[in-house]
């Protein structure tokens, strides 16, 4: 049986929460929710972690992580630069000059390709997915294949403003199509969110990615091809290439990704706000 490897995306920068989520320590010891998971992911018999990180972060979740984890876990690290891109270095050159942010979280997981051996799986490292969404993950990539670990949309909202979700329409357990939703409310209507700059209502136990993907290797030549034609396009300083993105056009030409549902609690802080009922929560979950 192959290794499980887990990557965790680390190099966001927080501007919604102020600061930098993956930092925060949120559990009833301390702990920040990317300690959290290498914990459930340990659990569920993952045995290497890739962290895709900028670089001033290094040195510090190397010494906040040496103690929490086992000796014979490898963790490893990967900067997710602006030039580490798919095109050729005369056209990199302005692209890379107008960008201060990173590209988005397919760029992120394309960073890592070189540490990628065998069945992965993918999260950021801002949210807390618990023990059995870790473990129906691991059983799923001893299967082989995409898999997606998803969540009704319902319970992943903040009372302290919109948020960001890949919308999932599933058919028969696989995923038919996933569409990144922005600043997602509920309203007196209901739920609704923005889709190519227009206002649609959403289902609450629709279910959403909440990047909790399994790959494998595969997946780097999507991840190549996706960010091309997203680099080509001219696209606007902000704008950025998504994962679901990379999953559907993997799914428009044939590949099938096999969809899990989550029995446990998602938790996350997209705003400095949610902290206190995340912490709160996290003390109830966790504590002995």
């Amino acid at each position: 049986m192959a290794e499980l490897t887990l990557v965790i995306l680390a190099a966001g920068l927080g501007s919604r929460f102020g600061g930098d989520k993956q930092l925060a320590r949120l559990g009833p010891r301390g702990e920040t929710m990317l300690e959290l998971s290498i914990q459930s992911a340990i659990k569920a018999g993952f045995t290497r972690a890739v962290l895709v990180i900028r670089p001033e972060l290094e040195s510090q979740l190397a010494a906040q992580l040496a103690s929490q984890v086992p000796a014979d876990f490898d963790l490893r690290f990967c900067i997710q630069a602006l030039d580490d891109l798919p095109l050729p270095a005369d056209k990199l050159a302005a692209l890379v000059e107008a960008r201060t942010k990173p590209w988005g979280t397919a760029h992120a997981l394309y960073c890592a390709r070189h540490q990628l051996k065998g069945p992965f799986a993918v999260i950021t490292a801002d949210d807390f997915y618990g023990d059995h969404a870790f473990a129906c993950m691991a059983e799923g990539l001893k299967r082989g294949g995409w898999l997606m670990v998803a969540y009704p949309l319902a319970a992943t909202l903040s009372e302290h403003g919109g948020v960001n979700r890949g919308i999932c329409q599933v058919k028969d357990g696989y995923l038919a199509r996933v569409e990144e939703y922005k600043e997602i409310i509920a309203s007196q209507g209901g739920l609704e969110g923005r889709f190519q700059g227009q206002l649609w209502p959403l289902a609450p136990d629709v279910p959403v990615s909440m990047t909790l993907w399994g790959f494998d290797d595969s997946v780097v030549s999507w991840l190549r091809d996706a960010l091309i034609s997203f680099l080509l396009a001219s696209p606007l300083p902000g704008e950025e290439c998504y994962l679901p993105d990379v999953v559907q056009a993997g799914i428009d030409q044939g590949q099938q990704v096999r969809v899990e549902t989550a029995q446990g609690e998602w938790l996350g802080v997209t705003y400095a706000d949610d902290v206190p009922r995340v912490r709160s929560r996290l003390m109830e979950l966790l504590s002995d």
